[in-house]
C-alpha cells in the first residue's frame, strides 16, 4: 500500500533571482508502507533537498508530496501535522541537541505534540531502549555524552514521536566503524519491532545495500533508478560511472569482469562473493 508519494516535484532553490538553482527535478516517486529504502547518489545530486520535501520542510516549487494520499502541503496544518508523521533525522543531528538532559531532549517533540507527561516519560524511556541509552545517560547533558551516543540521542528524539516514517540522512556520518554498526543495527532492529517504514540517505553504497530492500540513484537532482538491491547492483557498471563509490567486493567482481572472465558483477555481499567464485570455479573445472 502507497505511503508516502511524490507527484512530479521539482525545487528550486532561490528562485526569480540570479543565483537560482533547480536542485530535484521531475520526481515521481511512490514509497510503500512497511518498506526501507535507501537513498544514494553524488554530492549535490538532490538526495538532502528531496527528504526535506518527505515532511513539508521544504514546499515544492512544481508538484504534489501525498501521504497517505493527502497533500501535506494543503494547508499550514497538514505541514505541522506532518513533521510528527515523518520523522526526519538531519545528518549530524547531534549538532541540535540543546536541553539539560538527555531525557528532556528526547521528550522534546513528544511534548509538542501535547502529550500528557505520563506519555511523554513513556516515549522517552521506549526511544531510549530502542537506541541503547541507560538511565544513567538519561540524566546526563547531552554534550557529556560520546559522538556515538549523542547521535543515538539525536534519533531516539525523532522514535519519541512515534512517526509513520523515519528519514535518516546519512546517519552514519563522521563515525568510527564500531559506531557506524551499531547505529545500522540500531535501525534494523527498530523497523524490526516496529514495522515502520525507514528511508536512509547514505554515500555508503555498502551501508545501504546491507540493510535495504529498496534503493533510489539520485543523479543530478533526478531519479536515476529506482528498484530492489539486486537489481540495482545488476547495473553496477553504470553506478560506478556516476561516480558512485560502489562496495570494494562489487568493484573487484567489475574488474574480473573487465579481464575478461565470464563472472557476475551484481554482487555486493561476502556471502554471494563466496558463492560467485565457487561457481566460477566449477564451470571451468579449476580445483578449489
Amino acid at each position: 500500500m502507497s505511503l508516502l508519494e511524490l507527484k512530479n516535484v521539482s525545487y528550486t532553490y532561490g528562485a526569480g533571482t540570479p543565483f537560482e538553482i533547480t536542485a530535484i527535478k521531475n520526481i515521481n516517486l511512490t514509497i510503500e508502507k512497511g518498506s526501507f529504502v535507501g537513498i544514494i547518489g553524488h554530492t549535490g545530486s538532490g538526495k538532502s533537498t528531496l527528504v526535506q520535501h518527505f515532511n513539508a520542510l521544504l514546499k515544492p516549487t512544481e508538484g504534489q508530496v501525498l501521504l497517505n494520499g493527502e497533500d501535506i502541503n494543503r494547508s499550514k496544518h497538514s505541514a505541522h501535522e506532518a513533521r510528527f508523521k515523518v520523522g526526519l533525522c538531519f545528518q549530524y543531528p547531534e549538532y541540535q541537541l540543546f536541553e539539560t538532559t538527555v531525557y528532556k531532549d528526547i521528550a522534546f517533540g513528544p511534548t509538542n505534540m501535547g502529550l500528557s507527561e505520563e506519555e511523554i516519560k513513556a516515549r522517552v524511556l521506549e526511544a531510549a531502549e530502542f537506541v541503547g541509552l541507560t538511565d544513567e545517560l538519561l540524566n546526563k547533558s547531552p554534550f557529556e555524552l560520546s559522538g556515538g551516543e549523542k547521535r543515538r540521542a539525536a534519533i531516539a528524539g525523532i522514535i519519541a514521536m512515534r512517526p509513520e516514517v523515519l528519514v535518516l540522512d546519512e546517519p552514519t556520518a563522521g563515525l568510527d566503524p564500531s559506531g557506524r554498526k551499531k547505529i545500522l543495527s540500531m535501525i534494523c532492529e527498530y523497523r524490526e519491532k516496529t514495522d515502520s517504514t525507514v528511508i536512509i540517505v547514505s554515500h555508503s553504497m555498502e551501508d545501504v545495500a546491507a540493510i535495504a530492500d529498496k534503493i533510489i540513484v539520485m543523479n543530478k537532482g533526478q531519479v536515476y533508478k529506482y528498484a530492489d538491491v539486486h537489481e540495482i547492483f545488476a547495473h553496477s557498471g553504470e553506478l560506478a560511472s556516476l561516480g558512485l563509490e560502489v562496495p570494494p567486493v562489487t568493484n573487484i567482481f567489475l574488474k574480473l569482469k573487465e579481464m575478461g572472465l565470464n563472472i557476475r558483477t551484481d554482487i555486493y555481499t561476502k556471502d554471494q562473493a563466496e558463492k560467485e567464485l565457487l561457481r566460477y570455479l566449477q564451470k571451468e573445472g579449476i580445483a578449489w
